[in-house]
């Protein structure tokens, strides 16, 4: 615990100090950017901002996991996957249209933030009867049934509901006026709060109902954060303050729209996370709490494709109205990004599997969490790149077909897992994990290709596969000798693999050259 709170003091030192910084390199951004560089600059700060948190979190877990123990763990990781699944309900897709929209019509966004609140709130109180019926059902079927700390934990979270679903809306408003790192910012400092006051509760006694008390006072405290500098935000853009009733028609136009959005996050979440569920019923909380470990490691790095996404989501929406040929060379250099940065990462996460559980959740974590992490690890590839595709189909308004290509990914994901984790167990389950993303692969670029032509994914993913490889070779050698040694040295010899096959056309040298120092433009060709 000493060492915790020294590491948060260190956290909060390094935070205010890179604030400082990002102020004074970046700033607000430059009239007449690129973009590019708008792109850059609005998905660096996020994150940038969200892997630190995500670290943060990691070493609140290191905490939280040896203080609950693995089977209260366990537990608590199961009542968040289910409090996620009525987060993704009650937003109902709407963050993303408040995105697309206001990032159209900048006027309007006030409107567009005050009618997505009305209807969250509502959706949150029309969803109270789900979650009892589901919370009776599994008690009523699955043995053992959660005790009163677990369904107080519960409810206790979803109350924290109210305030989470307004942050998201303000949020988006962030995203719209390309002021990513507003948001980011307010999100560590919350992440800071949220790990000091866990620990504070987990050591009065508290246990997992602390840790959803705790939730609810972040939420209040980041709804008043972000609604204060978004009041300025808009301000500063000449927005129309506009304060009325709910407008029906609006109210009926963003939830017609926003509905497939909704059911699309609804499916990806349970196509990521139904294994959980599933592991739970049928293998107990203490196989949930190994596999969590190996998904806390795989969700600390998964912010990247996420706020990179988001970040390029608006560009992309303009781009689809303006030049869809533009769109495609965007989206071409994203997936190139993404499975550039995959690879090296699924071969580090491998190699050092066991030691990162070790360091996460102690040894009553093995070997289960690092089974785990070197199976699922490998999902990435497929996952970020088809992160990238989704916001992409967003902005092309193929949301729909997005639908359709989710509902054959999650009855495979719940199909397999159902068939095979009674005999396989977690192992089966990160296996799974990572044929769905394939599964899901296969239907996203076969409708990028028929909204933008033809796109040669071969040419996307060869290079850094052949780099990889020689990665891993590099590794495997030099790892007899010295495992340090050896991944900073694969580190290098994938760098430079990647460097020498030239992995960017001269279209995409000219779109990122803007964003890379002067001195290392003769690394892009």
């Amino acid at each position: 615990v000493g060492g915790f709170m020294s590491a948060m003091g260190g956290a909060l030192a390094l935070f205010l100090v890179g604030m400082w910084v990002w102020g004074v390199l970046v700033g607000d951004g430059k009239s007449g950017e690129s973009g590019t560089s708008i792109v850059a600059r609005n998905s660096l700060a996020p994150i940038i901002l969200n892997l630190f948190n995500r670290g943060i979190d990691l070493v609140f877990a290191a905490v939280m996991l040896r203080l609950l123990g693995a089977e209260q763990a366990g537990v608590y990781y199961y009542l968040t996957v289910i409090f996620v699944w009525f987060d993704i309900v009650t937003n109902f897709g709407l963050d993303l249209y408040v995105i697309r929209e206001a990032s159209r019509e900048r006027l309007k966004a006030m409107l567009y933030l005050l009618n997505s609140s009305y209807v969250r709130l509502a959706l949150m109180v029309l969803c109270i009867p789900l979650l009892l019926a589901f919370m009776l059902v599994r008690q009523s079927f699955i043995q053992p049934a959660l005790d009163d700390h677990a369904l107080i934990a519960m409810a206790l979270l979803y109350i924290g509901l109210a305030p989470a679903s307004i942050n998201k809306g303000l949020t988006s408003i962030f995203y719209a006026f390309q002021k990513a790192e507003i948001p980011a910012a307010v999100t560590t400092i919350t992440t800071i709060n949220k790990a000091v006051l866990g620990v504070f509760a987990l050591l009065m006694g508290y246990g997992i109902v602390g840790l959803a008390g705790v939730s609810i006072l972040l939420n209040v405290i980041t709804l008043m954060i972000l609604f204060w500098s978004a009041r300025r935000v808009m301000r500063e853009a000449d927005v129309e303050d506009v304060a009325r009733p709910p407008d029906r028609a609006l109210i009926k136009s963003m939830t017609t729209e926003s509905r497939p959005l909704m059911f699309n996050h609804f499916l990806a979440t349970i196509f990521f996370q139904i294994d959980v569920i599933l592991l739970e019923a049928l293998r107990g909380a203490v196989i949930v709490a190994q596999y969590s470990v190996a998904y806390k490691w795989l969700m600390s790095i998964n912010v990247v494709p996420a706020f990179f996404t988001q970040a390029l989501f608006p560009v992309m929406s303009r781009q689809w109205k303006e030049n869809p040929a533009s769109l495609k060379r965007s989206y071409t250099l994203a997936i190139k990004i993404m499975v550039a940065l995959t690879i090296p990462l699924a071969i580090l996460f491998s190699v050092l599997a066991e030691t990162l559980t070790i360091i996460l959740g102690g040894a009553e974590y093995l070997p289960g969490g690092a089974v785990a992490l070197q199976i699922v690890i490998w999902s990435i590839p497929f996952g970020w790149a088809n992160s990238v595709t989704q916001y992409a189909l967003i902005a092309v308004e193929k949301q729909r077909a997005i639908t359709r290509a989710y509902i054959v990914a999650v009855v495979f994901n719940i199909g397999a897992n159902l068939i095979f984790i009674p005999q396989y167990g977690y192992q089966a389950a990160a296996v799974i994990t990572i044929l769905s993303e394939i599964v899901l692969f296969i239907p996203f670029a076969y409708l990028m290709q028929s909204a933008l032509g033809r796109i040669n994914w071969f040419d996307i993913a060869w290079r850094p596969l052949i780099a990889g490889a020689v990665m891993g070779g590099v590794v495997l050698i030099v790892g007899n000798l010295s495992m340090p040694l050896a991944i900073i040295a694969g580190g290098m010899a994938y760098g430079v693999a990647l460097i020498v096959s030239r992995p960017l056309n001269d279209d995409e040298r000219r779109m990122v050259t803007p964003i890379i120092p002067r001195r290392l433009h003769g690394l892009l060709g």
